[in-house]
């Protein structure tokens, strides 16, 4: 479910860096290669995008390596760093100074509730040597936004419900447009040209999904069900192999979470 693996990235200003989803548990060469690419600079923050162990694992080695603090949305994310203080929690809007570099954090819930965006207004990317994922980098500086699980480079996030809700993440898709044409740079699948056109793909998707789950719903209020479409619709796992199928690759846990979101939704909006 993480596709390629979860992407880390470092954030330099002229005399501050952050490492952001510094990756699982129980991969040190992963945080060696963290530390490689800061090459010796001071790390002064390590930043993490919400809550799951796939980005949050590695946190306290890379904490214990480099002196710096973890911050997170989530208080319980939050580490002390070499001074033994705990960080304050990430906020929404807060602006955080690289020196130079300015990163705009923007609290965008749904596939959990403390999941966070970052946003760059100028930076300049550069890739690891033979990393295609990230393609060969702008011109010169452009705006970019880093999106943790919210948006992702292939396929769609799943919704951590009742974590993270529906209706809360079709709120943040609509924030994120906002954004316009930044770069995309996604914890998980390759870059994406436009914030703002994936965002956008994303939100019809979901309100394709939703359009399904009413009309599979009006099916069975008026007795026309069928042997593809029985008379349970409003149960979470049922909804959940109705719409995907009874062979889907996609887990029964995950397919009834995000069933049990499209509910929940509904219900919110006063349809159920």
């Amino acid at each position: 479910m993480t596709l390629d693996g979860t992407t880390s990235y470092v954030l330099a200003g002229r005399d501050a860096l952050a490492v952001i989803d510094p990756g699982p548990a129980d991969h040190p060469e992963h945080v060696e290669a963290i530390l490689t690419a800061v090459a010796g600079r001071t790390v002064t923050q390590i930043l993490v995008t919400h809550r799951h162990r796939d980005h949050t694992g590695a946190a306290p080695a890379l904490a214990e390596r480099t002196g710096a603090p973890v911050r997170g949305f989530d208080p319980e994310q939050c580490l002390p760093g070499a001074d033994g203080l705990f960080p304050h929690p990430l906020s929404d809007r807060e602006r955080i100074d690289l020196g130079g570099a300015a990163v705009e954090l923007v609290h965008t819930p749904g596939h959990t509730s403390d999941s966070v965006s970052l946003f760059l207004p100028q930076a300049q990317l550069v890739a690891e040597s033979g990393d295609e994922r990230l393609g060969p980098g702008p011109a010169g500086p452009a705006a970019m936004m880093l999106t943790g699980d919210t948006l992702l480079g292939r396929g769609t996030t799943m919704l951590d419900h009742p974590d993270g809700t529906l209706t809360d993440y079709l709120a943040s898709l609509e924030c994120l447009i906002g954004y316009g044409d930044a770069l995309m740079l996604p914890a998980h699948g390759p870059a994406q040209p436009s914030l703002a056109k994936t965002a956008r793909r994303y939100l019809a998707h979901r309100h394709e999904r939703l359009d399904q789950v009413r009309a599979l719903i009006a099916e069975a209020r008026q007795g026309t069900t069928t042997a593809s479409s029985p008379a349970a619709p409003e149960d979470p796992e049922q909804l959940g192999r109705m719409l995907y199928g009874e062979d889907s690759p996609v887990p029964q846990r995950v397919t009834t979470r995000i069933a049990a979101a499209q509910l929940d939704h509904l219900r919110r909006l006063g349809e159920i």
